[in-house]
């Protein structure tokens, strides 16, 4: 049947249940609408009937969250204006504002780094901001130069541009707030390809795999320097990690000499990506062995990266670990798994804490089955301050959180109390 018309269905057959008193019923079939059809026109009096249909049942709570996903994802709807008069009356019969959520931060890009003081996090927590998330990496804007890539923390592992990080740090704490690091693990200009430390990337117009200037997650000595450069970091006394999607492990990359020794290894049998199909990407039409490859790659960098967190949560047991991936984790598993050789579901084996993506609020519905699954993994979503909020979080285990990537203005990284 057209999904216009099994709507409709639905919505009758739930005013049905209303009627005769069958809340469980109408709530089951409301909450389907919401799950399965969230572009649907009937989507907003579905919520409120929903909202309307969890309060007779007495589940306060439920039926307040629904009416300030009311108000936040359709404000100009006549349903809105019931559920904006509704609220109030529910917080004073002592239902708690919000739901506990995790981390509610402030994203701030290295070149705002040095904007970051006193005065600046007081805004911050102002705008009910609990934690930030600093990028603590620059690199190099381009191969020639090199040399100005660096990191805002000591070690000796990298160079050191200005030790920032640790006086952030404090200062947060001072005034209640996280301070997670964010940095990409497969993109440091500053090592030295003379190392052989480089990943490896198949060139179609060529038909040559040559040097990339990404790092090879499988090389040994990589996931040694990680291990090193990343206790460091959590020496600055920061309570989380972001490691950083950008740059991705995409169809053409990973075939370092260590790879493809792995998979011979493992597999029984040699891969050559000159039989893989890798022009058609847009199309994902690769050859069938391509997809046996790109599995057991993820697989490998999945462990290789879960290997270094492991160690550092030896010396630092309390320290947060999150992990980005794209969007097209969730809205299309393949693509993400050829392009950037993630996987939202391998994900739960590891040993991280969070997963970080950009999701939309009509997306909502298409995470919340599979987190089930994810063996105590919450979420980080993040996007502007106009696209993601609060209430999206009921969707999600209890302690997923957000962070805020506006773009900053020349006053500062808050704005309008945002």
């Amino acid at each position: 049947m057209p999904s216009r018309e099994i709507v409709a269905g639905l919505m009758q057959s739930g005013r049905q249940a209303m009627t005769q008193g069958r809340f469980d019923r109408a709530i089951t079939l409301f909450r389907r609408i919401g799950d399965s059809y969230p572009n649907a026109p009937e989507r907003p009096e579905a919520t409120l009937l929903l909202a309307q249909a969890l309060e007779a049942h007495g589940d306060i709570a439920l039926a307040l969250t629904e009416y300030r996903r009311l108000t936040d994802e359709y404000p100009q709807t006549p349903q809105a204006i019931l559920a904006r008069a509704k609220v109030p009356d529910l917080e004073r019969r002592g239902v708690p504002p919000l739901q506990a959520v995790g981390p509610v931060a402030a994203y701030i890009p290295v070149a705002r780094i040095d904007s970051v003081d006193e005065r600046e996090l007081l805004r911050l927590q102002h705008a009910e901001t609990d934690t930030i998330v600093l990028e603590v990496a620059r690199q190099a804007p381009s191969r020639s130069r090199r040399p100005e890539a660096g990191v805002y923390f000591k070690t000796d592992w990298a160079p050191l541009i200005r030790d920032r990080l640790a006086g952030i740090v404090a200062s947060a704490h001072r005034q209640r707030i996280q301070a997670w690091a964010a940095l990409s693990i497969r993109r440091m200009d500053w090592v030295d390809p003379q190392f052989g430390w480089s990943d490896w990337r198949y060139d179609p117009a060529s038909g040559e795999v040559v040097p990339a200037d990404d790092l090879d997650l499988l090389h040994p000595a990589v996931r040694e320097y990680l291990l090193g450069l990343l206790i460091d970091l959590a020496a600055t006394g920061i309570d989380g990690v972001f490691l950083m999607a950008d740059p991705p492990s995409g169809a053409p990359d990973g075939f370092s000499p260590f790879a493809l020794r792995g998979y011979q290894r493992d597999m029984e049998q040699p891969v050559d990506p000159r039989r893989l199909h890798l022009r058609a990407q847009p199309a994902l039409s690769f050859a069938p062995e391509f997809w046996r490859w790109i599995g057991w790659k993820q697989r490998e960098q999945l462990k290789a990266v879960d290997s270094v967190v492991r160690a550092v949560r030896t010396a630092y047991p309390t320290l947060k670990i999150a992990v980005e991936v794209h969007p097209e984790a969730i809205t299309n598993p393949r693509a993400a798994l050829a392009w950037y050789s993630e996987d939202f579901l391998d994900l739960r084996r590891s040993h991280i804490d969070y997963v970080a993506i950009s999701l939309s609020s009509s997306q909502g519905g298409t995470v919340k089955p599979l987190m089930g699954s994810m063996n105590g993994k919450r979420l980080l979503l993040t996007g502007e301050s106009g696209s993601v909020s609060k209430t999206l979080l009921s969707y999600f285990p209890l302690g997923s959180g957000l962070i805020y990537k506006d773009k900053v203005t020349a006053d500062g990284l808050t704005k309008d109390g945002r």
